[in-house]
């Protein structure tokens, strides 16, 4: 007989269902692995193995195979040993098909039985659903994770003894007392649910910065915190220059306290991805901040962009519905800056490994902060470059990148009086009030499209909803020659435009937004765009 279970793994950020297929025949005693597997995979043999013999279970003197399907992609990690060991028990007849069947099984097997935990559960526990599946089994640190897809009936255990004891009778029971336990985590449907036991935060790696600056703790820098709203309110990239101390930092740090509250489909979308990249393995956490991803400048391309051997979300996957914030641009490698041509333009990112394309999601909020020079005071006295490192410094970000920019906006130095003053600057909740009525309006807007903010939008909406009156048009065209405007930052200035009516509650595109769109995309002198 040939027994068959369910299992699956993480490919990309989507669950893949697969197959375990075993069957135990005459012929000489071994024990055979096939189905496009890695080393992981293939290793899974001997803690299986052993496991069982560690349960008091003997594998039989004869040619046991087992095959992973479908043979057309490679399988990865260490997924599958739960679900071998129960094709062998089922193919050994030492456990009825009735427990098994519409089940699905993941996690790695210890060789004392112990079930360890895996990443990736809820991607994998939602392709199991799409694919009819509405049991599975997990271990008992991925009950939560597991247990959050309604749809699914979620039973965890601790070894592989109690697993196997569970299939054979219904019930565990104990080796050593013969006596019978209950399984008091079976059938845990609906336990968890969208509130504060599982979307504490706090403890989970969501950036650099796991708490929220206001911008009542910034002084000054008014006009940067007014680019910071244009662009929280219509997904508008940012990019900040001035010299070094001035609180460009701080004022990055800001933004994500401005911005609307998740909606539950963007924390489950943001949940699996941070699912598939392994960081809810040890405690499963609903994401219900928006993430905001501060990577280092020693990252690597697939550390920022995705990929590896095992193809995992990087840092720009994990920063989509949030913030990603890139201090000191230029410092970063120029595979690096380049590469971000691509994500900003399309929001998701394309990974090909073994002739199969991973699609990553990557709508984040972009913000980037650098400085005019290597010493960072250009064009002040007090700089000290020449201008051989001036142009070389400047040059590293390409002019295709900084079209990609919506908003240019220079923090100035502090002056003491301003610094030590004691005026009350406005709050973050007074500004996301005006953000988030400026989503409302967007979310109305493009009620019948795909397009959700302002800066997103296609040409044919901005054609649509961003028509410009006869002094507009004036302005536009006057703008367009003495700015050297390209296609693309012309349509730019007029998607910033109409998020600066919607804050205003504006239906029409009146010049005075106009102004501030084309005032906040001049490449100002010292902000690193002057050529």
């Amino acid at each position: 007989m040939v027994a068959e279970v369910f299992s699956g793994m993480i490919q990309g950020i989507e669950g893949q269902i697969v197959q375990i297929q075993a069957d135990i025949s005459n012929g000489l005693p071994n024990f055979y692995m096939t189905g496009y597997l890695s080393n992981e995979v293939k290793e899974s043999k001997e803690r299986v193995r052993t496991a069982l013999h560690n349960i008091g279970i003997a594998l039989p003197p004869k040619r046991i195979s087992v095959n992973f399907a479908p043979a057309d992609f490679r399988k990865c990690g260490t997924f599958f040993d739960l679900a071998v060991a129960v094709a062998i028990l089922l193919a050994m007849n030492l456990i009825p098909e009735t427990y098994v069947k519409n089940t699905l099984f993941i996690g790695e097997l210890s060789l004392n039985g112990q079930i360890r935990p895996i990443s990736g559960v809820l991607p994998i526990v939602v392709s199991a659903v799409k694919s009819g599946i509405d049991r599975c089994i997990v271990a008992k640190e991925n009950i939560e994770e597991a247990a959050f897809v309604d749809q699914m009936e979620v039973v965890s255990f601790q070894s592989l003894e109690e697993l196997y004891s569970y299939l054979r009778h219904g019930y565990i029971v104990d080796r050593h007392s013969g006596e019978i336990t209950q399984q008091k985590e079976a059938d845990i449907r609906g336990i968890v649910r969208v509130d504060e036991s599982i979307t504490d935060n706090a403890a989970l790696n969501l950036g650099e910065w796991n708490q929220i600056t206001d911008f009542s703790e910034v002084k000054g820098q008014s006009m940067a915190k007014r680019a910071m709203e244009i662009a929280a309110a219509g997904y508008h990239n940012l990019m900040l220059g001035g010299p070094p101390g001035v609180g460009k930092t701080m004022l990055a740090s800001c933004i994500s306290g401005i911005m609307p509250q998740m909606t539950k489909e963007e924390m489950i979308d943001t949940t699996m991805i941070y699912s598939a990249k392994g960081l809810l393995k040890e405690r499963f956490t609903l994401i219900n901040k928006r993430p905001f991803r501060a990577p280092s400048l020693v990252i690597t391309a697939a550390g920022m962009f995705g990929g590896g051997i095992v193809p995992k979300p990087g840092e720009i996957s994990l920063a989509h519905h949030g913030v990603l914030f890139l201090d000191e641009f230029p410092e970063y490698a120029r595979e690096i800056i380049e590469m971000f041509r691509i994500p900003l333009e399309n929001h998701s990112i394309s990974v090909i490994r073994q002739e199969r394309t991973l699609i990553f999601p990557a709508d984040f909020l972009f913000i980037i902060a650098a400085n005019a020079c290597p010493c960072g005071y250009y064009p002040m006295d007090k700089c000290r470059c020449t201008s051989r490192q001036i142009l070389r410094y400047q040059n590293r970000i390409s002019g295709p990148i900084l079209d990609r920019m919506d908003l240019f906006v220079r923090c100035e130095e502090i002056g003491y009086d301003v610094l030590t003053a004691s005026s009350k600057e406005e709050s973050s909740s007074s500004i996301q009030k005006r953000v988030s009525a400026a989503w409302v309006i967007q979310k109305e807007r493009f009620a019948e499209s795909s397009t959700i903010f302002n800066g997103r939008m296609t040409k044919s909406e901005v054609e649509q909803y961003c028509q410009l009156d006869a002094e507009g048009q004036r302005l536009m065209k006057k703008a367009y020659s003495a700015f050297s405007l390209t296609g693309r930052s012309y349509f730019k200035i007029l998607k910033t435009a109409r998020t600066i009516a919607d804050l205003e509650q504006s239906p029409d595109i009146r010049a005075r937004h106009l102004e501030e769109a084309l005032y906040f995309r001049q490449k100002e002198k010292g902000n690193l765009n002057e050529r």
